[in-house]
């Protein structure tokens, strides 16, 4: 399940997208804004050029979500230590338990598709996940270095 978790951030996968649990959160932020938060939760502080790219968003835009979540509490921006020209955005105590509280919403989702499949469904699942997640980053069909065993065919049933 963590492997699915660490899916959704690494590989841009949005999961707002299809999740009706976060209606109630998305009435104070944007599910960018979301996203936003949880990678910084799990990546610690980044600067604004890598947490763009991380979101797979433009500079430009990337400063845009900061500005707003810096208004509302979220996050601290500041110049970096090593390079004051680079500027380092922080979660703020307020943007920490937000994010914590999306991660325990993910979590959920993700046992309740747990519950739902057997091991070897969730195996198939999470093989054929990250497959799509290669081919909708790098723009084409790559073969897989997770993959433990060859793909099977599983009979699901409703």
């Amino acid at each position: 399940m963590q492997e699915l978790y660490d899916l959704f951030l690494k590989t841009g996968l949005r999961p707002f997208a299809f999740m009706s649990d976060t209606l109630h959160l998305e009435q104070n932020v944007t599910r960018s804004d979301l996203s936003t938060l949880l990678i910084l939760l799990f990546r610690g502080d980044l600067p604004m050029s890598e947490l763009a790219a991380e979101m797979g968003a433009p500079l430009s835009s990337m400063t845009s979500i900061a500005k707003r979540l810096e208004r509302k509490g979220y996050i601290a921006r500041a110049a970096s230590v090593q390079d004051q020209r680079v500027k380092l955005v922080t979660l703020t105590q307020e943007g920490r338990q937000l994010a914590k509280q999306c991660e325990q919403i993910i979590m959920a989702m993700l046992s309740r598709l747990e519950a739902a499949f057997t091991p070897e469904e969730m195996e198939q699942f999470t093989t054929l996940l990250f497959k799509a997640a290669r081919v909708f980053q790098d723009g084409g069909a790559i073969t897989l270095k997770e993959t433990k065993s060859r793909p099977m065919k599983i009979k699901i049933e409703e």
